[in-house]
């Protein structure tokens, strides 16, 4: 293996769990200032109502980018919002290749925000509808409101919620679980797209496209973004149809799914597998049309 090639993945890769791991971090804090500063209401609004959290999750999930999506996987972990509203955040979710094709092809991207989010909502109000009991808190901290917050005395507010809030449970529980894990998926990842051509493979199939379809929610399994820029590009420039876009994008979600990773390996894998095997169902049903 050529060090020279690797080296660069490596320091990539540190870079990327870094920044993930910092916005984790940041949406995370926000989380805990929030839901003290409004005294829980709103998350009890969230649990007491699965339509509530379903659209929030696809409303998180439309969000271009991973900050949204972050927040989504967050509440997930605490037992905020249940399995129903984190697939309709993952099903809506593009990573950062949002930003590009809302920069290369408005038109396209709005059109592909528009099922993406139809396609969410549904799924994951059927979900919730059909698995009603949610999942316990994958930390057993949560998201609590102690007495001390409850004080008037604002420093001693502060000073408690940087120790108890922040240190204690974020940077203490979560932090390294997150920048470790997702430090080895991008290095992982890194790997494999250094020594496989993708754009070359696609080419080369063009004339398969059920293939072409397998090949694209395969893909978006993987937790980066990146990979997946091939199909936006080739769908922009009307080399590949509409419909294996749409397969792509259900499948993957850029670093979204990174955290839940961390947090727990059983919902990583069920989620990443239904949103595969839902974005190849929507890129059959296309080319079958």
């Amino acid at each position: 293996m050529d060090l020279s090639r690797i080296l660069p993945v490596l320091l990539e890769a540190l870079k990327g769990a870094a920044v993930i791991t910092a916005l984790v971090i940041a949406m995370m804090t926000l989380i805990e200032y929030l839901n003290i500063e409004n005294k829980g209401r709103w998350f009890k609004s969230l649990k007491d109502s699965p339509i509530r959290q379903v659209l929030a999750g696809t409303l998180l999930g439309a969000i271009p980018g991973c900050l949204g999506g972050f927040a989504s996987v967050s509440l997930y972990t605490h037992s905020i919002i249940g399995a129903g509203a984190l697939i309709s955040t993952m099903i809506a979710a593009t990573g950062d290749e949002a930003f590009v094709l809302l920069a290369t092809s408005p038109a396209l991207f709005f059109k592909l925000l528009a099922i993406l989010c139809a396609i969410a909502f549904c799924t994951g109000l059927a979900i919730s509808l059909i698995r009603k009991n949610r999942q316990k808190s994958l930390c057993p901290e949560s998201f609590q409101i102690h007495q001390e917050d409850k004080e008037h005395k604002k420093e001693r507010n502060f000073r408690h919620f940087i120790k108890e809030h922040i240190w204690e449970h974020i940077v203490k529980k979560h932090l390294p679980g997150v920048f470790l894990w997702s430090f080895g998926a991008l290095v992982l990842c890194g790997v494999l797209t250094e020594y496989i051509n993708l754009e070359n493979w696609i080419s080369g199939h063009e004339g398969y496209m059920p293939l072409v379809i397998l090949a694209a929610a395969a893909i978006g399994l993987i937790p980066q973004s990146g990979p997946h820029m091939v199909f936006i590009l080739l769908v922009a420039q009307g080399t590949l149809p509409f419909y294996v876009l749409l397969a792509s994008a259900i499948s993957q979600q850029g670093h979204v799914s990174l955290p839940l990773l961390a947090q727990s390996k059983k919902s990583w894998i069920l989620s990443k597998a239904f949103c595969a095997i839902l974005g190849i169902a929507a890129g059959m049903l296309g080319y079958c049309l």
